[in-house]
């Protein structure tokens, strides 16, 4: 495996994969909701724009990551990141006991899942 790359590199570039995700379901989500072919429209390039900026970031983590540990802190935190910031933080969408629980146990999962690499 490569090993160019600075570690501290690798978390800038799950947090830049996190954010790019969130802006794509933002996107995606005001997509839906609005009103006009050329809101939806311009909803629909932000969402594939992002996810399509993710997938690359992901791509590059790939380099230095072995899979597994790559799949979890990117799909794993994804999860986490949507559930919080753009369900509950921007669009107010309830979350019960359970969810946050759960989303807990993502990040701990997670978290074990980078440290045994």
């Amino acid at each position: 495996m490569p090993s160019s790359l600075h570690p501290a590199w690798i978390p800038l570039l799950v947090l830049l994969y996190q954010c790019l995700v969130v802006v794509a379901n933002i996107g995606f989500k005001r997509s839906a909701e609005s009103g006009t072919a050329l809101a939806f429209l311009a909803w629909q390039i932000l969402g594939n724009l992002s996810g399509f900026l993710s997938v690359l970031t992901y791509t590059a983590l790939l380099r230095w990551l072995p899979v597994h540990v790559a799949v979890s802190l990117t799909m794993g935190l994804g999860f986490a990141s949507v559930q919080v910031f753009t369900a509950w933080l921007i669009f107010h969408e309830p979350i019960g006991l359970w969810k946050w629980v759960g989303t807990a146990l993502v990040v701990l999962g997670v978290t074990l899942i980078a440290r045994g690499r």
